[in-house]
C-alpha cells in the first residue's frame, strides 16, 4: 500500500510538471537588451520582462516606454508607460498581462523602446 502511495505522489507531481513550460525570448540592439519570459502553466500564459540599458547614462533616461508584441501570431502584445530604470540600469517586472497558452519557441517577438525622444525596436528571439 505504502509502494502504490509513493507511486501516485510520483505520477501526480510528474503530471503536473508535463503542463508547465518557460520560454525566453531574447534581443538587443546597440542601447538596450532585453529578455521576455512566457510561464506557461495550464490553461495560462503569463509574462515577464528584463530591460537592460547598455551604456546610457541611467541619470540621463527620465523614462521609458515599451511595448512588445508577436511579429507572427499576434497573441502577445504588452506594454507599459513611464517606467524607470535601477541604480545598475536595469527594469524588471515580473507581474505582467495573461493569455490562454499559445506561445512556442518558433515566434518572434519585437519590442520597441522609447526615451528621451529617441526610440529603437528590435527582435527577441527564442534561446
Amino acid at each position: 500500500m505504502k509502494k502504490l502511495f509513493i507511486l501516485l505522489i510520483f505520477f501526480l507531481l510528474s503530471a503536473c510538471q508535463m503542463n508547465k513550460s518557460d520560454l525566453t525570448f531574447v534581443g538587443e540592439s546597440e542601447n538596450w537588451l532585453a529578455e521576455v519570459t512566457v510561464l506557461q502553466t495550464k490553461g495560462e500564459e503569463t509574462y515577464q520582462i528584463q530591460l537592460t540599458n547598455k551604456g546610457i547614462n541611467v541619470e540621463e533616461i527620465d523614462a521609458i516606454h515599451y511595448y512588445v508584441e508577436s511579429k507572427n501570431n499576434g497573441v502577445i502584445n504588452f506594454g507599459e508607460n513611464d517606467v524607470t530604470l535601477n541604480q545598475e540600469g536595469k527594469y524588471d517586472n515580473k507581474s505582467l498581462s495573461s493569455n490562454f497558452p499559445s506561445t512556442t519557441s518558433n515566434d518572434e517577438l519585437v519590442i520597441k523602446i522609447d526615451w528621451n525622444d529617441t526610440s529603437e525596436s528590435f527582435d527577441l528571439r527564442s534561446k
